[in-house]
């Protein structure tokens, strides 16, 4: 097996862009600069904005074509030219929301710099198709070559319509209320589902928003966390940033780092592979940070439709629906898969509840209703100049302005400048509703609940220069019950941020080095609180109280090699599963119980200050036996054997890498991982899945505004997605050891770091 990996790695050798020479790119009108440092990373310099462009798509390509190609299809429901029916759930899910469809409306709404830019950057991956050595491996592998469209603006921003899907909500909370509600009724939803009460600790937003951080409703799909530090708390008298937004534990990962310069430009840190320019970063003046701000800007509809279902009732009178005909071609089929999509003036009309992040289950909705969906991402989105917009920007205030080009998913930035400024902005478009507050389908019958525009940009939360001197987000409601508008109900809760706030609060002054050792922190507040109470059951057996007094001296610190994290962990699973299974029923809890969050952090410590009937301890008892026997089975009868990371793995795997045989050349890593995901050393995993790690910090970095060349950051993996290349997970054994490189930002810094020189020549 190893020597045919090794004649695999041997072919896949042949496609690597390469490091040092010179090459010939069609499309240049003057030569462009690529210095790498030891970790591959690709410093461009060109004497134009257009170059610039046009040379990070071809660098990109050189790096990240399969993975390009793989989200240009799965926005626009065209796995399956590929895969085969394997992936046919997934491009039905995708046309019927029709990213595509958005995408294309996206695209034709760009401003002049936009289109530019972006333009460039596809040109700059087709001069790298045009004259690449070799296909990628995959490309050979699957038998099918590279589609990336480069002419079809609209397929590209689909692939930001893509992202903006994940990183929005609620419409699969809205249904699994519904669920909830239809099973065992509202009381139950708010016992499940709970709304929270205020909670206002922690930094005044000091401007128009009312209070940053501080509330607590619930969870939604991968977080981030980011904070500022002021001058007047760190050695250096100047601000500290630091930023790890938490996204799928996938290879090649979300982002690409880079170093971008030209007359007008320069930005350091990661960008995007399908779109130019440095959205997360640094430029000689400024740094910024951003965490996702999970508000809710998707409702469900409920629509009446006539008989033969072509029309839905409105305000009286039936309304013809608009058909989109969608043809899927399935890789092996004589024909396509013809689907009709039903749109109402709502949205699209979906017939599947969508369950999971990494793997996924496509779960048909009982047929009694008819739902149809409303995002603002169908309508806005991500314009590729705000990374030249957000470059560019010479005070906070101008930088607030730049930042209204991020309208869906909306972001909490955080900033700081050379001269001293720290600051938060909220950004994105959220609906001002009629009626109703985004939690439950409505009617869609009647104008009752319609949406009334936008809440107007000067009202979102902001803040600048607080006198805490900090500023933390951590997807955490971001405003406090005087607020006057609704920017949604299903945040994240606030135990990362209050934790970022204790590790802030507990040094005078911070440094590079103590900004960075908060974003190893695997101590999980919630833990914390479940403590007592399961330390306190009485034991039945020397096991019993062997593992009770575990977690009696525990601190809730998930670290990796925590026996204690282990007991925890497995114990609350089984908690969950006997006193909600029953009840919910199989597929109900499952569903329920896959973002654990939710009853992890807030049911669960509730039920133990309060069983209120659903749990007692006989039931505890029973699920820490159950726990036992799980840790027997998984890990041996050795206790001290029953460590948290032999349970809590990560593996970073190429989508190929599931194939058999693949497995070894498309690994780019599978190791032990501490936290959960409410350290803020995220580690959150799916609570189908047992304990397999599904979200990760994708980029850590920590920018020092009195000398950015003390920067430092790190990807979980590396540059490339060639598994040949020397840069496919360099970066890893950095990663998960908490450490990070240099990220030198002046010129002299960069040229003392290079130690390859690659030139692009034009012709």
């Amino acid at each position: 097996m190893s020597d045919f990996v090794d004649q695999l790695r041997d072919v896949a050798s042949a496609s690597l862009i390469p490091e040092e020479g010179e090459i010939r790119a069609p499309g240049l009108s003057a030569p462009v600069e690529v210095l790498r440092d030891r970790w591959g990373v690709p410093y461009i310099t060109a004497a134009s904005l257009d170059d610039l462009w046009f040379a990070q798509g071809f660098v990109t390509a050189g790096e990240r074509l399969f993975q390009m190609d793989l989200l240009l299809r799965a926005a626009g429901g065209r796995l399956s030219e590929v895969f085969a029916d394997r992936t046919l759930a997934e491009d039905r899910f995708a046309r019927t929301i029709g990213f595509h469809r958005a995408g294309a409306t996206l695209a034709a709404g760009w401003d002049d710099a936009s289109s530019q830019m972006h333009g460039r950057f596809r040109d700059g991956c087709a001069a790298w198709i045009a004259q690449m050595p070799a296909l990628p491996i995959e490309y050979p592998l699957l038998d099918t070559g590279p589609d990336l469209q480069t002419d079809d603006a609209g397929a590209w921003a689909a692939v930001f319509v893509f992202l903006a899907w994940g990183l929005s909500g609620n419409w699969d909370k809205e249904l699994l209320r519904v669920a909830i509600l239809d099973r065992l009724g509202p009381e139950v939803v708010g016992t499940l589902m709970p709304p929270l009460p205020a909670d206002l600790p922690n930094t005044h937003a000091g401007a128009l928003g009312g209070l940053v951080l501080d509330g607590l409703p619930r969870p939604r799909g991968e977080g981030s966390n980011d904070w500022v530090v002021a001058g007047s708390r760190t050695a250096s008298g100047k601000p500290l940033l630091a930023n790890d937004p938490h996204l799928l534990a996938v290879q090649p990962g979300a982002w690409i780092e880079m170093h971008l310069r030209a007359p007008g430009y320069e930005a350091r840190g990661v960008a995007l592979t399908f779109s130019p320019g440095v959205l997360l970063g640094t430029t000689a003046h400024h740094s910024w940070g951003v965490t996702n701000v999970t508000g809710d800007v998707q409702d469900l509809y409920i629509e009446r439709l006539n008989d033969d279902r072509t029309a839905a009732e409105h305000d009286g009178a039936w309304e013809p629906l608009t058909i989109h005909r969608e043809e899927i071609r399935v890789r092996g089929a004589a024909e396509p898969v013809v689907l009709d999509v039903r749109e109402t003036r709502h949205g699209p009309i979906i017939e599947t509840a969508v369950v999971g992040d990494l793997h996924t289950e496509y779960l048909p909705l009982p047929s009694t209703e008819t739902y149809a969906l409303r995002w603002t991402g169908f309508g806005c989105g991500i314009r590729p100049s705000l990374a030249l917009d957000a470059a560019r920007a010479t005070s906070f205030e101008a930088f607030r302005r730049a930042a209204w080009g991020l309208e869906c998913p909306g972001q909490n930035f955080v900033y700081a400048d050379v001269d001293g400024t720290i600051g938060y902005q909220c950004t994105g478009r959220y609906p001002i509703r009629r009626a109703g507050d985004g939690t439950v389908p409505v009617p869609g019958w009647t104008d009752d609940h319609e949406w009334d525009g936008w809440i107007p940009f000067e009202d979102l939360p902001w803040a600048a220069d607080p006198d805490r001197g900090y500023l933390v987000t951590a997807n955490n409601r971001i405003h406090d019950d005087g607020y006057p508008f609704l920017i949604g109900h299903d945040f994240h809760l606030p135990y990362r941020a209050r934790r970022v706030a204790e590790r802030l609060e507990a040094l005078a002054t911070h440094d590079v080095g103590s900004m960075a050792r908060i974003q190893l922190d695997t101590v999980s507040i919630p833990a914390r609180a479940a403590l007592a109470p399961l330390s306190a059951l009485r034991p039945r057996s020397d096991e019993e109280r062997d593992a009770i007094g575990l977690l009696a001296g525990w601190d809730g610190d998930m670290s990796v090699d925590s026996v204690a994290a282990g007991v925890f962990n497995v114990w609350s699973r089984h908690i969950a599963r006997r006193a909600l299974e029953p009840r919910l029923g199989e597929e109900l809890f499952r569903r329920y119980h896959t973002d654990r969050e939710v009853f992890q952090c807030e049911v669960l410590p509730a039920w133990l200050g309060d069983p209120a009937g659903w749990i007692d301890d006989d039931l505890l008892r029973a699920a820490l036996g159950d726990a036992l026997t799980e840790l027997r089975e998984r890990l041996g009868p050795d206790p001290s054997a029953w460590r948290w990371g032999a349970l809590h793995r990560l593996a970073l795997v190429h989508p190929l890498g599931a194939i058999p045989g693949l497995g070894p050349l498309f690994t780019a890593a599978d190791t032990e991982l501490g936290g959960d995901e409410q350290t803020v050393m995220q580690g959150g995993f799916d609570g189908r899945d047992g304990y397999v790690v599904d979200v990760i910090a994708s980029w850590r970095a920590v920018y020092d505004l009195a000398d950015l060349d003390r920067s430092v950051g790190v990807l979980p993996t590396g540059v490339s997605g060639n598994p040949a290349s020397p840069h496919w997970n360099d970066q890893f054994p950095l990663w998960i050891e908490g450490g990070h490189h240099p990220l030198p930002f002046t010129r002299p810094a960069v040229e003392a770091a290079a130690i390859a020189t690659l030139r692009l020549i034009p012709g």
